[in-house]
């Protein structure tokens, strides 16, 4: 199974978007982040009122971001199918960085996200995502690191 690119980008990118999670959720529970990415996430199908405190609102966000990571570690996969298999590390934070770039300051600014147009974004808030795309790059690296490792593994 772990053989199959797309199998195992999805893998590897729900994975990430976990690892990504913990200190994402931390700092939300400590109140220094207003919103997890899976708010706006969420916000792509419900009111922003509908976010906080309602356990279904906040399911769909998360399969929505997980579906969403699921994409992006298919994509990595793919990207190091034609950049090469080594650098994994450095590959992943240059991805986490530009995902950052594109997703959260990218498409996260359309009007179809209605948590943007309700939350003006701190430039410490926007820093501090920047740190937790590093995080999701830098898992994809290592998981697809360990993946190389593993096909390279006699059996």
């Amino acid at each position: 199974m772990l053989q199959d690119k797309l199998i195992f980008g999805a893998l590897a990118g729900v994975v990430a978007d976990l690892v990504m999670s913990i200190p994402e959720l931390a700092l939300w529970k400590l109140k220094i982040l207003p919103h997890p990415l899976f708010h706006y996430a969420a916000s792509l199908f419900l009111a922003p009122d509908n976010l906080h405190g309602s356990y279904l609102g906040e399911l769909v966000g998360f399969i929505a971001s997980k579906v969403y990571g699921a994409f992006l570690g298919v994509v990595f996969i793919y990207l190091l199918v034609y950049t090469g298999r080594r650098y994994f590390l450095s590959k992943g934070l240059i991805y986490g960085a530009f995902l950052w770039l594109v997703s959260y300051c990218g498409l996260a600014t359309l009007p179809v996200v209605k948590l943007d147009a309700v939350h003006p974004r701190m430039p410490f808030e926007v820093l501090l995502f920047f740190f937790l795309h590093l995080v999701f790059g830098a898992a994809l690296g290592v998981i697809a690191r360990s993946f190389d490792r593993h096909l390279k593994a006699p059996v």
